[in-house]
């Protein structure tokens, strides 16, 4: 309280200094307030200090120049609220529900609105008083950045009206419209660089880009060419072999024609997709007009690299844009691919996707060089086309076997919309393991031992005060011999920072719980952690997690709401993800960054082991998978750690030493 004293001090005193309205020094002063009672660690006064001050001083100068700004509007004094941040990893957030309707009071404290963040659903408070004079986003506004303006709140009831046609300004909306006010100057070089184009000098002809053969491909090596300049070329043929990002890929001819320049030599290495690598003629005779031709002159006159020059001045066909394509497939501004000596131009991928589905090329839109069908096109084509599809199907097509009528039905699917919880766990995952080196770590365990003293603890604790509500779980002595484990091998206790390793002197535990299990109906997962786990008794670990686990649970019977802070779900050191009590036997789970391992867990079974008199007993047994950054924890490190797990479930014992 004393810290958050001065703080609030340090807050008014530059408010005073600055002369700003008295809302904006209470904004300020809350606002300071607010952030002296978030944990610090093991900061000094003198540190917090000095930061409140930073903050004091940047906040009441922020509201100073936003009281300026209202003050000489014609809106009376009011203050704007932002998308907060309510979780440390919070970029958007989705308004799920208003508490509050425009022209209400509002208090200190009280909620505003209930916003998803990409952790859960959580109730905004409101740290300054007023009335809601202007709701700007409604509900169910979904992917708000954090920062957008979303509400206004002015300080007197009769003020509310005011606000009735209130529009948060444009960020740099001048800039764009100087931008499009050209200066004569600047307009009468465009004017002699735009002077007769050399493709108005040469002879019908197409320019040969640097085709995009996989999805993925940026740029491509040219192997070797096929054919050399002035050979006769059929729709079809092959060009050339061009190496991508995937393989070595033949280049097939869209158009027949007369290959009567060449650009790029053989065995030329990262060239650019749409570069001019060549051109290709109809007449056999205007092949002599191309023999000076070069890519740079191309380009300077400038004729499109990529496309190709029709044989009259009529301007070129204008591509749709990919999404209006999308919108209307069947629009008539959209011509079919033209078809070049009997044969449509397509990719073999393409031809391949025609064929297994039954699509007639002829109709389909290519997009690729030159008009040529690649394999997008043919399944768009599919998707926006069901029922001609169907009817294609149902004519026999070369290689489908006629069946009974179930071989036809429609598929039938349903589209669940993305929630802000599933989009970023699925944003986070797919990071880890596109940047962590992820390799995998399994070992057996004998967890007789370690049953019986469950069984005897839980005994003990039903005779006891606590009851039933003191049991303890075979989960929380795991979460107990891997903290344990991780202070005796602190390599596994660790995260990657790019320029060091960062060895965690306490181990904080991350639990991973399924949603779907604790009454979501749209499932998800959430970690929260247990903290200092090496200093607290099983009985403690256990309480923990039940805790979390019934603060998971729907809030008030809310499906996706609940009442765990972002806080308790962030700061973890290691985690642990148990699929044992849904019988699965063993998996690997994906770390949790930037944390350097995570433990999976599976069912315990029963196992005939050999005993150490030779003999054959059933015995308990649990597999368990440490998932390790290879970037931190060697191969050795990892099994070091196993090994003292091992020891620990082993002899359960010493983990009550």
């Amino acid at each position: 309280m004393a810290i958050a004293s001065a703080a609030r001090l340090l807050a008014r005193a530059a408010s005073e200094a600055l002369g700003l309205p008295s809302a904006a020094a209470r904004w300020t002063t809350t606002r300071t307030a607010l952030t002296t009672h978030h944990p610090l660690g093991s900061s000094s006064l003198g540190q917090l200090l000095a930061r409140e001050a930073r903050l004091a001083q940047a906040t009441t100068t922020a509201a100073a120049a936003a009281f300026s700004s209202s003050s000489g509007s014609s809106y009376p004094p009011h203050i704007t609220l932002d998308m907060p941040s309510l979780s440390p990893t919070m970029s958007q957030g989705n308004i799920s529900e208003w508490k509050k309707k425009e022209g209400d009071q509002v208090a200190a404290g009280d909620v505003l609105a209930e916003v998803e963040t990409d952790k859960a659903t959580i109730e905004w408070e409101s740290v300054e008083e007023g009335y809601l004079a202007r709701i700007l986003l409604q509900d169910g506004a979904k992917e708000v950045p954090v920062g957008t303006v979303v509400a206004v709140l002015c300080e007197e009831a009769e003020d509310v009206g005011k606000f009735e046609s209130y529009a948060p300004p444009e960020v740099g909306s001048a800039a764009p419209q100087e931008a499009e006010v050209p200066s004569s100057s600047a307009e009468a070089p465009a004017a002699t660089d735009d002077a007769p184009a050399m493709s108005l000098s040469l002879p019908p002809h197409t320019v040969l880009g640097m085709p995009s053969l996989s999805p993925t491909m940026t740029q491509g090596s040219l192997s070797s060419w096929t054919k050399k300049e002035g050979d006769a070329i059929d729709a079809g043929e092959i060009l050339a072999e061009v190496e991508t990002d995937k393989a070595t890929i033949e280049w097939e001819a869209v158009d027949g024609g007369f290959l009567a320049k060449i650009f790029v030599a053989e065995g030329t290495s990262d060239i650019e997709i749409g570069k001019p690598v060549a051109i290709v003629c109809e007449e056999e005779e205007d092949l002599k007009a191309f023999k000076d031709v070069t890519a740079e002159m191309l380009e300077g006159s400038g004729a499109p690299a990529t496309a190709a020059a029709t044989a009259t001045p009529s301007p070129p066909p204008t591509m749709p844009a990919p999404e209006e394509k999308k919108a209307a497939p069947a629009a008539a501004s959209f011509a079919p691919a033209t078809k070049v000596g009997g044969r449509v131009p397509a990719s073999p991928l393409a031809r391949s996707i025609a064929s297994e589905t039954g699509v007639d090329l002829s109709l389909v839109v290519g997009t690729g060089p030159g008009g040529r069908v690649i394999a997008a096109d043919v399944r768009e084509y599919a998707e926006s086309a069901p029922a001609l599809q169907q009817q294609q199907h149902s004519a026999a097509a070369p290689g489908v076997r006629m069946g009974d009528e179930y071989d036809y039905v429609s598929d039938v699917y349903e589209d669940v919309e993305v929630s802000q919880m599933r989009g970023v766990i699925a944003q986070r995952l797919l990071e880890s393991k596109q940047t962590i080196p992820h390799y995998y770590l399994t070992i057996d365990c004998k967890v007789g031992d370690l049953m019986r003293l469950r069984s005897s603890v839980n005994a003990s604790v039903e005779e006891s005060a606590a009851g039933k509500a003191g049991k303890v779980s075979l989960n929380d002595f795991i979460v107990k011999a891997s903290a344990l484990a991780c202070k005796d091998v602190p390599e596994c206790n660790a995260e990657w920072r790019d320029d060091a390793i960062r060895l965690h002197k306490n181990v904080h535990v991350g639990v991973a719980m399924d949603l779907g299990s604790l009454g979501h109906s749209q499932g998800g997962l959430v970690v929260p952690v247990v903290r200092n786990v090496q200093l607290k008794g099983v009985s403690a670990i256990s309480k923990a997690v039940k805790d979390y686990a019934s603060r998971a649970r729907p809030a008030g019977g809310v499906d996706g709401k609940m009442r765990l802070a972002p806080e308790e779900m962030a700061g973890g050191t290691f985690t642990i993800s148990n699929l044992g009590m849904m019988g699965v036997k063993q998996f690997a789970a994906i770390v949790n960054p930037p944390q350097s391992c995570i433990l999976a867990v599976g069912a315990v079974r029963s196992e005939v082991k050999k005993d150490e008199e030779g003999g054959y007993r059933d015995a308990k047994v649990m597999s368990v998978t440490l998932s390790c950054d290879h970037r931190v924890v060697d191969g050795a490190v990892g099994s070091k750690w196993l090994q003292r797990f091992k020891e620990l479930v082993e002899n359960p014992l010493q983990m009550l030493i």
